[in-house]
């Protein structure tokens, strides 16, 4: 069977899980791909406010252009970075289906064991966020609003290369990330939807 990438790439979970370096790691497998962090684009608003979630919205609005533009342009797969709280992973995916129905989207979701997310976060360099209380809730948010068929990773023991080895070999199709002995400790975890 031939393995064809997807053309989009979702990494989300809360501040602190990974995401950032774990989508770094990915790019690298990918000869044409793009990383969008949503954060980044956030930050290029003079007036940010972190907690505005009608600008978080239209940022996310903005991306969807990115990721058009992008595939467009013969680029892929688009790996978007952000921590999609509450539903607007669903609507992220619906409004890009309405501009390219086409597009076969993947997405991943990070989640981390609150005492490992309490040092990451503690360990965060200044000017990334910081709220442990609020890191945690969007942690435990992620199992709350998985989508249908996203893939949920427990990087808890992993590096971001080994999260990346996880996504690749057991997701994506790649086979030769990791050796044999060493796969079956990756943390996958099934939950029910």
């Amino acid at each position: 069977m031939t393995r064809t990438n997807p053309d989009v790439i979702i990494i989300r979970g809360a501040p602190g899980s990974g995401k950032t370096q774990a989508s770094k790691c990915l790019a690298t497998h990918f000869q044409k791909s793009v990383r969008i962090e949503v954060d980044t684009l956030r930050a290029m608003v003079i007036s940010v406010e972190w907690s505005n979630q009608d600008e978080h919205i239209n940022i996310l609005s903005l991306t969807i252009g990115l990721v058009i533009g992008f595939h467009r342009l013969g680029y892929g797969p688009i790996i978007v970075v952000d921590t999609f709280s509450g539903n607007k992973l669903s609507k992220f995916i619906a409004d890009i289906s309405l501009m390219n129905n086409n597009l076969e989207i993947r997405s991943f979701a990070l989640v981390t064991a609150p005492e490992v997310l309490r040092v990451r976060v503690e360990d965060r360099p200044t000017g990334q966020f910081k709220d442990l209380d609020i890191c945690i809730k969007l942690n435990s948010d992620v199992i709350k609003h998985l989508q249908p068929l996203e893939q949920i990773i427990d990087n808890t023991e992993l590096t971001p290369v080994e999260t990346v080895e996880v996504i690749l070999e057991q997701h994506l199709g790649f086979s030769n990330a990791l050796p044999a002995r060493e796969r079956s400790s990756l943390g996958v975890r099934e939950f029910k939807r």
